[in-house]
């Protein structure tokens, strides 16, 4: 142990500039005996380790454990995403709860990114009109829960604080006035609709790909803007479903006509269909619905318990047109006409039976895990049993979700191994097209297009 302390002193003071490594105690010692008793250096763990250390991240990410059921959406609709114009009436809503029972001075403020996600070099003043950060309006208590929490809820933009540029934006909340005292980030889009995206969902060129793969066809027109340089200064990117952890971008164009960019079917926009989610209906714990096998009170004064069907693999089956909400979840207790602070939360069973464990680990996917592989949503495998568990403590509403597998060394999950594959399936695309701007010191986003592989 000292020989360890000794050489991280002499690995941070060779460093030009002053390092702080965090490092729980506890983790150090456990580490140095695991790798006392094995001989060997311990794995790490799959999937980002949320709550430490607070480093921010420009992606959508949870700081703090006792927070949970986190939705930032276009205010009207609670599955609309989080996009929006710039200078116009339209706003997103920024929803999360607190199970601690303290209600906190909670801040935020907006972070402007580059096309790929980078904080800009542009300062505060510089896109934001009004104060730079503000305190979140007061939390709520929530009412006639089993699981008591604080529930809180933000506008933006508002009268205080309002974007003066297009591009990415991170919605950033920390404690008081302490910007390092992350509690969550979200991202946001700022759109300015300067440029024309003709754009469509096709079969694949790749014939092994027909059945299995959707391809994004677009084209860019330019007419808003004035194009220097149209490889370098236009960036292109694409999402499915909203995932950020798949966000395809590096799109060239492969002619240039004038102010017209044809990426035909550009590699990048190739995507596997997946299959539609599963789902199960939690709006009412007075009773079972279909996918719900059944509904028991906690123990003491425990939350309810929540055992879903056991749910099969889908990788041989044929396509089945069920509909979905593309991964997403509504907060909803019928009992209390949708109020966000009485919908209380459950203790729900995942089980997905196997004849053997996979070589990568399965996760419980979606909206509700931010639509990435975190450890806590990380399934657990019973030999015995023959079956993968979880359970997970969720807000009563309308859920969608996958089960998905991370291979070692991939940042993006594969859909595909348990859920299986189809052209068919039925998802939403959106096309983001950014402009480099000198003058601005910027990344613009001028242009976005959403589609639908069915309905175009």
């Amino acid at each position: 142990m000292k020989k360890l302390l000794e050489s991280l002193t002499r690995a941070a003071c060779a460093t030009r500039s002053v390092v702080l490594l965090v490092v729980p105690l506890t983790a150090v010692l456990q580490a140095c005996g695991n790798t006392a008793s094995t001989g060997a250096t311990p794995s790490p763990p799959a999937g980002p380790d949320y709550w430490s250390p607070q480093v921010l991240v420009a992606e959508d990410r949870t700081y703090s454990p006792t927070i949970r059921t986190v939705q930032l959406y276009k205010q009207g609709f609670e599955l609309a995403p989080p996009v929006i114009e710039l200078n116009s009436a339209e706003a997103v809503v920024l929803r999360f709860d607190d199970l601690q029972p303290n209600i906190e001075n909670l801040s935020y403020t907006l972070v402007h990114c580059n096309a790929d996600w980078q904080v800009s070099d542009l300062l505060p003043g510089q896109y934001i009109e009004g104060a730079y950060s503000d305190f979140i309006p007061a939390g709520n208590n929530s009412f006639n829960t089993l699981q008591p929490f604080i529930h809180y809820e933000l506008v933006v933009p508002n009268a205080i604080m309002r974007p003066t540029r297009s591009g990415n934006y991170l919605l950033k909340v920390y404690r008081g006035s302490d910007e390092e005292d992350l509690v969550l980030t979200r991202r946001l889009l700022v759109f300015e609709q300067k440029a024309r995206i003709d754009a469509r969902v096709q079969a694949s060129r790749q014939v092994d790909m027909r059945d299995v793969a959707q391809q994004v066809d677009l084209t860019v027109t330019t007419n808003g803007i004035s194009v220097q340089d149209p490889f370098g200064d236009v960036h292109v990117a694409i999402l499915q479903n909203m995932r950020w952890d798949d966000l395809r971008s590096g799109l060239k164009p492969r002619f240039v006509r004038g102010t017209e960019l044809v990426y035909d079917f550009p590699q990048q926009g190739l995507f596997m269909g997946g299959n539609e989610h599963r789902n199960f209906d939690l709006k009412n714990l007075r009773y079972a619905t279909q996918r719900v096998a059944r509904i028991t009170p906690g123990a003491g004064e425990g939350v309810y318990e929540a055992w879903l069907l056991p749910e099969e693999r889908r990788t041989i089956r044929m396509y089945n047109n069920q509909q979905d909400i593309n991964g997403k979840f509504i907060v909803r207790n019928d009992l209390v006409d949708g109020d966000p602070l009485g919908a209380d939360y459950a203790e729900v069973h995942f089980t997905l039976p196997l004849n053997e464990q996979l070589l990568d680990e399965v996760y419980v996917y979606g909206q509700l895990s931010d639509f990435q592989c975190r450890k806590e949503f990380r399934m657990t495998w019973l030999p015995e049993e023959k079956r993968y568990t979880a359970t997970l403590l969720l807000k009563q509403g309308f859920y969608d979700f996958s089960f998905v597998t991370l291979p070692r060394g991939a940042t993006a999950p594969d859909i595909g191994a348990v859920e299986g594959s189809h052209y068919q399936t039925e998802n939403d695309y959106l096309v983001l097209v950014y402009f480099s701007d000198r003058q601005q010191r910027c990344d613009r986003l001028v242009g976005v297009r959403f589609l639908n592989s069915r309905k175009g």
